[in-house]
């Protein structure tokens, strides 16, 4: 039986021929497979994912396009205003339910409601964009979760009148008249919208115009309450039904203008694009009080200790010192010996009394 040899060599080469001739089928199995799956797309690549905006991408870096769509939205305010003080929309003596600002489920309903949940949701973007801020140690972005859920909350209220429904289930419960139940739920809303409106107020400080939009939000709503509890003297009847539903849709554009300008300050920061401000220094030595005024603070005072009342220890670890020194210079002593006996080439190795022999002769040398 004749037994064919191969050499190691052939047999490599036959089996990197084996595995390019794989290799390469499954390659162009690939090919045909993503030309396939190319043919039979509907949409374009611009279709994808990576070449869709983010949500950041739709904030305005212009100021003036924000100013140009409040000014539209306040039109439209005020278009709603003139049609229901407009005698002759009247039919039978009624208005239409759409332009009734009295009306539940009317056009300014919907627009405050809507504007509400979009300052909700601009507030989830600015929380998207401020969580991710290096120096915020004691996570002073979840505020900005608190405003969402407030703005819904608001939207929800005005489109499903949530707080009558709340003041008849206190006045049932508590056993008093809806009046009483008005003002525990206006007493529940400003407690937590105020309490959440104030920590916002805090952390927007540094964009000067959403804080200042945001007073003017804030103001705007307190009118409409005093309006609506009927505070205001002055204004009855028809009046009063305008400038409570007037200062509602007003307040909520412009909570929803304080937002936008936020989240576009919050957007630049975090690009890069603003300038870094410098710290102020205080010229004052003085530190301020608690009543105002001006306390001098001294610089701190050394410890002196008295030469009369001296520690026992002192004595001690100066003894210690001392000893330390002797053992470090007799050490050094027979380091310096040990030297000088390898120098002169000293063939025995000396002994006790000649190593304190050389000892003694090299203080003396040093004294002398």
């Amino acid at each position: 039986m004749v037994q064919f040899f191969r050499s190691g060599q052939t047999d490599d080469r036959r089996r990197r021929v084996l595995t390019e001739e794989v290799v390469g089928t499954v390659t162009a199995s690939a090919k045909m497979s993503a030309a396939r799956r190319a043919e039979t797309r509907a949409y374009a690549k611009a279709a994808l994912r990576e070449q869709q905006p983010a949500v950041v991408d739709l904030v305005p870096q212009k100021v003036v396009k924000v100013l140009l769509a409040f000014v539209l939205a306040v039109s439209v305010v005020a278009g709603l205003e003139v049609l229901y003080a407009a005698e002759s929309l009247k039919f039978g003596g009624q208005r239409l339910p759409a332009l009734d600002l009295a009306a539940e489920g009317s056009l300014g309903n919907w627009l405050t409601s809507l504007a509400l949940f979009a300052a909700g949701v601009v507030a989830l973007v600015v929380y998207s964009l401020r969580r991710h801020r290096l120096d915020d140690y004691h996570g002073r972005y979840r505020v900005w979760l608190w405003a969402a859920a407030c703005w819904f909350l608001l939207a929800i209220d005005e489109g499903a009148s949530l707080h009558e429904s709340l003041q008849a289930a206190c006045a049932q419960f508590t056993a008093q008249t809806l009046a009483d139940g008005e003002i525990l739920w206006i007493g529940i809303y400003g407690l937590l919208i105020g309490g959440v409106g104030l920590r916002l107020l805090f952390e927007m400080r540094d964009c000067r115009l959403s804080t200042a939009v945001l007073v003017a939000a804030a103001a705007a709503f307190a009118v409409a309450l005093a309006a609506h509890l009927a505070r205001l003297p002055a204004v009855e009847g028809e009046h009063r039904v305008m400038v409570e539903e007037g200062c509602e849709m007003a307040g909520s554009l412009l909570l929803l203008l304080s937002m936008c300008l936020h989240v576009r300050y919050v957007n630049m920061d975090a690009q890069g694009l603003l300038a870094a401000r410098p710290r102020k220094e205080s010229t004052s030595k003085g530190r301020r009080s608690l009543w105002g005024r001006k306390a001098a603070v001294d610089p701190p005072h050394a410890s002196v200790r008295p030469s009369a009342k001296r520690s026992d220890l002192s004595s001690v670890e100066s003894d210690d010192e001392e000893d330390d020194e002797d053992e470090s210079s007799a050490e050094d002593d027979e380091q310096d010996a040990e030297e000088s006996a390898r120098n002169a080439h000293d063939i025995h190795r000396l002994s006790k009394a000649e190593r304190k022999a050389l000892r003694r002769q090299q203080r003396r040398a040093r004294l002398g």
